[in-house]
């Protein structure tokens, strides 16, 4: 009778040494001091009522013994008196790495997977938006210039592949491109409008070197390649750094836990099972502490980490404002417009100074028009796909919330990972749950954030000493984005390796010489420019009418927030002269068509 009244008062925690694997001595008091001895092996630990909680972790019932053993066998649980054997033990250790990995995959999984989808949605709205103006380049100039534009649509087409191709590989110098483009633009309206001589290959070469002189385009190109070049490389960046930081974070799952974090996962999930407790939780900070000593490695990611989002948010600033690929893309048609324009009201003057220049050329003869010569290729102006009504704003600012939310993620995944009631109990059972050695509170303090202060971490022998080379090409990576998103936001060029060769770039910036790239001329930068300073003023979205000339009257309509309104946007201001010229270039066009099938 005592010793099942001794027995009752153990389970009410009178005990002095509740669950020790030797005979207990509970003092019992009712009228008289009595001795009553109890045996832990009948009342705390039953083998046979835990075997189906081991089915879980890949423990088959036969495998489990059926009374208690001496645990001396065992390399990380209690010696003392067990339920496991030895290769209990084993499984229970694999089944806890399986457990590990799975929560820190898990949990890498919502910001990897936030990023490449919105990675890839930027992707295909850049698309969309190219191949959109593509087919509107196409309709008006076939509409408005008719043959002439078909036998040379390769000029115009050729412009959007070398755009395209920036976008996809880098590899093209967007300067260089627009230079040639408008060189060979110049050339061939310099042989319409002058249709009645022949030009060979070394007098249109002498024509090419005559054009920074004359400028027969007017201040267009310099102007037009000023807003591509920004709009694009920053649209570039911003859309490899979203792809890029989703490789970071999946290559992050890949670094192996340690074999002291091993030993440590082993003792937090396995051992309550091996000691009759199976579904016992660890202590909430029990498991922060070995959590952190687990992922030592993961946390040294994120000071770059939040480095990497200061740089994406500047950027997004500048999509919202001056270099909106939205506003730029959308008109390249009526600006090329524009300096075909100029080119024809200023033809006959710059026809004779190339002329004094490079001589007279010798008239041709008259021949009748090659019908071979009307085929033309304007395949290459697909069909734009439908849009979903979606808008750069609507999507970077998406971007800038959710990126945000990530902000010390590293730091927090060994809180994020211990707040699954999976693996740990809730902080509010802080008695009654595992502290690595019995079911009891944890009362040892939580280890302080950084791989360095792992060494005193009580739960994980951390070797602050071993590097990862996983770890330092994820460090690397991040700084080059980071680094190329500086660039781009400052206007400069970023440079990149191709991706089918490489994930990283050279993260410099080659810049493009001129004063244009300083960041007090970009207009709408909204702010005070510093970099350093944050988002700067709040972006006044008031324009400098020192550098209206810069963005060629392309002006961007602000909201009271100083923000760039998308559709509201407006078109380049355009003159009521141009504009009637606009109508009435057709005819023109027409004019020149039939002077210039009469030379043919």
């Amino acid at each position: 009778m005592a010793g099942v009244m001794g027995c009752k008062c153990v389970e009410h925690g009178w005990s002095l040494c509740r669950r020790q694997n030797v005979m207990c001595i509970l003092i019992w008091t009712i009228s008289t001091l009595a001795l009553v001895h109890c045996s832990v092996t009948g009342v705390d630990m039953n083998c046979a009522s835990v075997r189906y909680t081991y089915q879980e972790k890949g423990i088959t019932p036969g495998q489990v013994p059926k009374d208690p053993l001496r645990g001396e066998h065992l390399r990380i649980c209690s010696q003392e008196l067990t339920c496991c054997t030895q290769e209990m033990e084993h499984q229970l250790s694999t089944h806890s790495r399986m457990e590990f990995d799975r929560a820190v995959r898990d949990s890498l999984e919502k910001p990897g997977s936030m990023l490449r989808v919105r990675a890839r949605k930027f992707d295909d709205f850049f698309k969309t938006l190219l191949t959109t103006s593509k087919r509107e380049f196409h309709d008006m100039f076939k509409k408005t210039y008719g043959i002439i534009y078909e036998q040379n649509s390769y000029v115009f087409t050729d412009l959007y592949e070398e755009l395209e191709r920036y976008y996809a590989k880098g590899q093209v110098d967007l300067a260089e491109a627009l230079d040639n483009f408008f060189n060979t633009l110049y050339q061939k309206m310099f042989t319409v409008l002058n249709a009645q001589y022949r030009f060979d290959d070394t007098y249109l070469r002498c024509v090419g070197e005559h054009m920074s002189a004359l400028k027969p385009f007017g201040d267009v190109p310099a102007k037009l390649s000023v807003q591509l070049r920004r709009a694009f490389v920053a649209t570039r960046t911003f859309a490899q750094a979203l792809s890029k930081a989703s490789d970071v974070v999946s290559n992050m799952a890949k670094i192996p836990p340690s074999p002291e974090c091993l030993r440590a996962l082993t003792k937090m999930s396995g051992c309550p099972a091996c000691t009759g407790l199976p579904e016992l939780k660890a202590c909430n900070n029990y498991c922060i502490n070995v959590m952190k000593g687990c992922l030592a490695h993961h946390t040294e990611l994120n000071t770059e980490w939040n480095n990497f989002i200061d740089a994406l948010d500047k950027v997004i600033d500048r999509l919202e404002g001056p270099f909106n690929i939205e506003i730029v893309v959308n008109p390249i048609n009526i600006k090329i417009s524009e300096a075909i324009m100029n080119f024809q009201e200023n033809g006959q003057d710059v026809s004779q100074k190339v002329f004094q220049g490079c001589g007279k050329p010798q008239l041709g003869r008259r021949r009748r028009r090659d019908t071979t010569e009307l085929d033309f290729e304007v395949g290459q102006f697909h069909d734009a796909p439908e849009g979903d009504g979606t808008t750069l704003e609507s999507l970077v600012g998406d971007v800038r919330i959710k990126v945000n939310d990530t902000r010390n993620f590293w730091t927090n995944l060994p809180y994020q990972i211990c707040n699954d009631d999976q693996v740990a109990a809730s902080p509010a059972k802080d008695d009654s749950c595992w502290n690595g050695e019995k079911k009891a509170r944890y009362l040892l303090q939580i280890t302080k954030d950084g791989f360095t202060n792992q060494r005193g971490n009580p739960e994980v022998n951390v070797d602050v000493n071993r590097e990862s080379s996983l770890l330092n090409e994820q460090v690397f990576l991040l700084r080059t984005l980071t680094s190329q998103l500086k660039n781009a936001y400052i206007g400069r060029d970023v440079e990149w390796i191709d991706n089918e060769d490489s994930s990283y770039g050279s993260g410099s910036g080659s810049g493009d010489g001129g004063s244009d790239d300083s960041d007090e001329n970009i207009e709408g930068s909204g702010g005070n420019g510093d970099y350093s300073s944050g988002r700067g003023q709040g972006g006044s979205g008031k324009h400098k009418p020192d550098n209206n000339n810069m963005d060629n009257n392309l002006y961007i309509h602000h909201g009271p927030n100083g923000t760039a309104g998308g559709p509201s946007a407006k078109l380049p201001r355009v003159s009521v002269n141009r504009a009637l010229a606009t109508y009435l270039l057709p005819i023109v066009v027409m004019w020149f068509g039939g002077l210039f099938s009469e030379w043919l």
